[in-house]
């Protein structure tokens, strides 16, 4: 795999996880609407939890590959002396 493809990979993975955050918001914020019901998110969100999961496990199997491409703030802070 190039570098490059693995760095857009990983940039469409970050969008994965912002859209299903997003799907999670919105149906958080529709219980008590009569939209969805409070079990029903708990139910269905843990599908949107497990997606979530597994694109960082995609990820970090690229930052395995590529080091260089793992985000800075992903990056361990220089220790204090």
């Amino acid at each position: 795999m190039e570098r490059d493809y693995a760095l857009r990979i990983d940039s469409l993975l970050t969008s994965v996880r912002a859209s299903l955050d997003s799907i999670a918001s919105y149906m958080r914020n529709s219980i008590g609407r009569g939209a969805i019901s409070d079990d029903e998110f708990k139910r269905l969100v843990q599908y949107i939890g497990r997606s979530m999961g597994e694109t960082v496990k995609m990820s970090n199997e690229l930052y395995r590959i590529f080091p260089d491409i793992v985000p800075e703030e992903l990056k361990n802070p220089p220790k204090k002396s």
